[in-house]
């Protein structure tokens, strides 16, 4: 899948503030108070025979083809597939205009039908339709909603205003290895919870390749909440603003030199989300590595999360795959979660979903 950033380098979008002679300047606008969060509406568990709704709700997809592929990966889980009338549309870089997206998005939730939303893909495009969504609809029709990377921006935007558990984890078009695999049907077809939380095998256990790392020990329990990176950094002074207060916050990203991480990651320390989170996993950052510029060679991810992250008195823990890697969790969003740090474990300790009437 191709990263955010490689869909916008080609933009060239700039953006200016016009000045009005004679107009007397505005006061800024403040940031949103959060809003008080509305009791937790959770997801009927999948069954073999269900239909997922397939949809695009942030960037186009060049290879069609890659559809066909989706469809039989369901087939294999004993699910029936129905694409979106506007998956295959195209809206320069995105996957249709935001009214398209938008329609599709509120077709899957309100057609009896359908018993889950699986996006796609990722890319961009997911902010742009974050006020046109019926969240009230999204409330009445609870299901589940699967996907990872820009799809950060509907997780964080429905959690806040429709109150529903939402599940980061691979988009319709990624592989399933078999970690993977396992992750996702435990969590989205077993009605109880989840359990703690491990990486994939490792085949020589004294080199690991998937570590991981107690930044500051401690423990926590709390509401879990979070996904990429940049989408909670753009979505920050927006109605739809992550809410980390008395939660275990988690967060990764792909692509982003060490400079950007340290940005995005100061940006949520000063605008008090670290501090107000009850603990941090920090998952990976892939393909997040030092360029040749002359202000980031001395840092490296590894330092960026020792030091701002470790340096907060919270329980920080690091290594758990999630996202932009091969092999990932399926985390449901909303719901309790605890961690311990010191000894390297995340369970998720609340149902995620509801037994279907079967």
């Amino acid at each position: 899948m191709n990263t955010r950033r490689s869909f916008l380098r080609g933009a060239g979008v700039s953006v200016g503030a016009a000045l009005v002679v004679g107009a007397a300047p505005k006061t800024p606008a403040a940031a949103p108070a959060p809003a008080s969060p509305l009791p937790l509406v959770k997801p009927r568990a999948l069954k073999p025979g269900d239909t997922v709704g397939l949809i695009s709700p942030s960037s186009y997809i060049f290879d069609l083809w890659k559809m066909d592929s989706a469809v039989t990966r369901l087939e294999s889980l004993g699910l029936k597939s129905k694409i979106g009338r506007h998956a295959k549309a195209r809206h320069g870089y995105m996957a249709g205009t935001v009214q398209e997206r938008v329609d599709d998005l509120h077709a899957m939730f309100s057609d009896p039908t359908v018993a889950a939303v699986f996006c796609l893909g990722g890319g961009y495009g997911t902010e742009r339709l974050l006020d046109s969504i019926d969240y009230a609809l999204i409330r009445k029709n609870p299901k589940i909603l699967l996907g990872y990377s820009d799809i950060t921006g509907l997780h964080l935007a429905i959690n806040r205003r429709a109150g529903v558990v939402t599940f980061h984890g691979p988009v319709a078009l990624s592989s399933l290895p078999a970690f993977t695999l396992e992750s996702l049907k435990k969590a989205l077809f077993v009605s109880e919870p989840i359990g703690e939380l491990g990486n994939p095998p490792e085949k020589d256990p004294l080199s690991p390749e998937f570590p991981r790392h107690t930044v500051a020990p401690g423990r926590a329990r709390g509401p879990i909440i979070g996904g990429n990176l940049t989408l909670i950094s753009t979505t920050m002074g927006t109605p739809y603003e992550i809410d980390t207060r008395g939660k275990i916050l988690f967060i990764e990203d792909v692509g982003e030199a060490p400079y950007r991480i340290d940005r995005m990651l100061v940006q949520l320390k000063l605008a008090g989300k670290l501090d107000e989170a009850a603990g941090i996993v920090w998952g990976t950052c892939t393909d997040c590595t030092v360029s040749n510029s002359s202000f980031e060679v001395n840092l490296s991810i590894s330092d960026l999360v020792d030091e701002i992250l470790g340096g907060i008195n919270k329980p920080v823990l690091a290594g758990l795959v999630f996202g932009h890697t091969k092999e990932k969790l399926t985390l449901p969003i909303g719901v309790m979660a605890e961690m311990d740090a010191a000894a390297k474990t995340v369970s998720i300790v609340e149902a995620a979903t509801v037994a279907g009437v079967s």
